[in-house]
This record gives C-alpha cells, structure tokens and sequence, in this order.
C-alpha cells in the first residue's frame, strides 16, 4: 500500500489575484449504505492518485487523505471562488464515474445504479484560529486604537 507524504511547507496565506486567503475544508463521505467497497489496497492506491490529479487540476491543495474501507478523509485548502459543495461534487461526481469504469465488477457487487457515494457529506472549516478567538476579536474592534 502506498504510503502518500503530504509537505508541510506550503504557505498558510495564499495571494491570489486581487484577493487573500487561507481556506482549508476537512471533507469527508461515505459509499452508499456503507458498503465496504474500499477495502481493496490496490482500489484505495488508485482512488487516492485519482483524488490527488482532480485537486491538482482543480488547484486544490490537499493537505492530508485517507480512505478506509467505508468513507474518505481529505484535508484540502482552495480558492475561495470555489464553494465547498462544487469541490464535494466534483471530487465524488469524477470519482464515482471512474471506479465504475476502472473497477466495474468491483463495483457492481457492491453497488447498482451507477451509485458509489451517499449523497450526503460532512464539511468543517479548518483555519489558524478558534472561533472564540475570532468571536473576540470581532467583539474588541471598538476598543482598538485604528477602528
């Protein structure tokens, strides 16, 4: 299996084109009816690779991935023109096609209709700070010397 070394020296704030950012999303979904589809190390190799090239593609950094046999972990950042649902949708929409076609008796043996994912997903922000260091931050703008 392989063993996937995410660098840890990419910069936490990003300069875009007219904009500044460090949006980092911890994603995860599940196989439909949680079916232990991704079990297979050799589906799980070829899965991660496929992940990494549409993040690639997409501009997308991924800062840590796992997948077990039931669901898949990614820790991504992204440009903040991309909403979290168009990643998700892309990201299970690709992925789901291509298991189906590299992986078809694979797949039909645990899934039919063409569907590998649930629909649903679970989506956090990750960022440098903790919400109650922002929320006081926000609360304090009129006791700071430049507002």
């Amino acid at each position: 299996m392989t063993k996937y070394e995410f660098r840890n020296d990419e910069p936490d704030i990003i300069h875009g084109r007219g904009y500044v950012y460090n949006l980092n999303y911890h994603i995860v979904w599940c196989t439909k009816y949680r079916n232990q589809a991704l079990a297979n190390p050799i589906i799980v190799d070829s899965l991660k690779d496929k992940i990494l090239q549409i993040c690639r593609e997409n501009e997308y950094t991924v800062k840590a991935l796992e997948i077990m046999p039931t669901h898949v972990h990614i820790l991504l950042s992204a440009k903040p023109q991309e909403s979290v649902t168009n990643i998700v949708k892309k990201l299970k929409g690709i992925t789901a096609k291509w298991l189906f076609e590299k992986y078809p008796e694979t797949m039909k043996e645990y899934f039919w209709g063409g569907h590998v994912w649930s629909p649903s997903y679970y989506a956090g922000s990750i960022g440098v700070t903790t919400e109650s260091v922002v929320k006081k931050y926000i609360e304090t703008q009129w006791n700071r010397p430049f507002h």
